[in-house]
């Protein structure tokens, strides 16, 4: 089990010794297919769950049948009686969950902060890299630098090499600077991308993937981390809660994603949290309110962000305060922060269809085992189902 999800363990166990009369049965799923399974087959049964952990995850079936079924608790009446629990909700979880009709059903515990890549400051450095580029001209430059001083030196190290989901995140930047109307580019919280826009997205991640070499589907995130620690990649795409995953042996630095006219972009968003069952039992309701109290609380809200490196997302924690502590994960969280555009991640951009289609296909259409037609006809295809 990683580190992370033993002290989120811990955490959860602290909630039993400071409310000795509830009792906490987690069950823990390996995968996050094999959890949305097994959550609707306890409701198939009639034994919905006091509290869903979606963890991370966008809008999908799941946690859309809950709510039209009406199996999912509104919080907004807890949260205007209650000043001190709406205070410790971020702005953006408000913003992206809650409903037209002033509903709220789900409260995460951490902001997903990304839209950049980490970098091998030594590589960087031996390169002669001398600024971090803003634009995409200056990010193929720089790539073109990084493989050129690789090959005098006779080294095995590829500029980068993403993943499927890397490649979605470059995709949202580029989309976001096409600009926001009825055909392409990002309209608030949904992709909405047309025929021409993504065939020119898609010749335009053909640039990145020239410096990379080709994978299959079942290449992922945690392969990218392992040649980043390795120090056979330079490049490193991934959020900023990547900081502890990057061995203490390399020497890395967060940057941005670069955009078309340099204006910085990021993507700082909340995700799916937790969902609290409707049950209608009022002695159930209220421990799954006093649990979600408890994690959004300032003590452990601190726990995460210092035993985990997650950002929190109660407002009141200061980040501040952990940058000397935590160097990496201050110095990627700040600059996410202090962009001046912000996008939503890819899991609430996409729907689960479009994702699962991108990143199960975008890395043979760039190697050309598929054609860019049919692949972005399927985009398409699944753009239109969820209208």
């Amino acid at each position: 089990m990683e580190a992370d999800h033993v002290a989120m363990r811990d955490i959860y166990e602290g909630f039993e010794k400071e409310n000795s009369d509830i009792r906490l049965q987690l069950i823990s799923m390996p995968t996050r297919k094999e959890m949305l399974w097994k959550v609707e087959d306890m409701i198939m049964v009639g034994d919905t769950p006091d509290i869903v952990i979606f963890s991370g995850m966008g809008q999908n079936q799941t946690y859309g049948f809950m709510v039209d079924n009406e199996m999912a608790l509104d919080l907004m009446p807890y949260l205007e009686k209650d000043t001190e629990f709406a205070n410790s909700i971020s702005d953006a979880n408000l913003e992206y969950w809650t409903t037209d009709e002033n509903h709220l059903f789900t409260v995460t515990d951490v902001l997903s902060l990304s839209g950049g890549y980490w970098y091998n400051e030594e590589i960087f450095q031996q390169a002669e890299i001398q600024k971090i580029p803003e634009t995409w001209e200056e990010f193929w430059t720089m790539c073109e630098t990084l493989r050129s001083w690789t090959e005098k030196q006779g080294l095995d190290i590829l500029p980068l090499q993403p993943s499927g989901e890397g490649y979605l995140y470059f995709m949202d930047h580029i989309l976001a600077d096409l600009g926001d109307n009825t055909s392409s580019g990002i309209r608030g919280h949904k992709i909405t991308a047309g025929k021409e826009n993504l065939e020119y997205v898609v010749n335009q991640l053909r640039q990145i993937y020239q410096f990379s070499t080709s994978e299959s589907e079942g290449y992922t995130y945690l392969d990218e981390t392992s040649l980043f620690n390795e120090g056979k990649v330079a490049i490193y795409v991934n959020g900023v809660w990547g900081a502890p995953m990057i061995s203490d042996n390399i020497s890395a630095g967060y940057a941005l994603l670069p955009s078309v006219s340099g204006t910085s972009i990021s993507c700082e968003s909340a995700c799916l949290g937790y969902v609290l069952g409707n049950s209608g039992n009022a002695d159930r309701e209220d421990a799954s309110i006093r649990f979600l109290k408890y994690m959004l609380s300032e003590p452990v809200q601190t726990r995460i962000v210092r035993e985990t490196e997650q950002i929190p997302v109660n407002p009141q924690i200061e980040l501040e305060d952990y940058a000397d502590e935590k160097p990496r994960m201050y110095q990627a969280a700040s600059l996410v922060m202090n962009a001046d555009r912000k996008i939503d991640v890819p899991d609430n951009l996409w729907t689960a269809s479009q994702k699962t289609i991108f990143t199960g296909n975008i890395l043979d259409v760039l190697s050309g085992k598929q054609s860019e037609q049919e692949f972005v006809e399927k985009l398409i295809g699944a753009q239109n189902e969820e209208k």
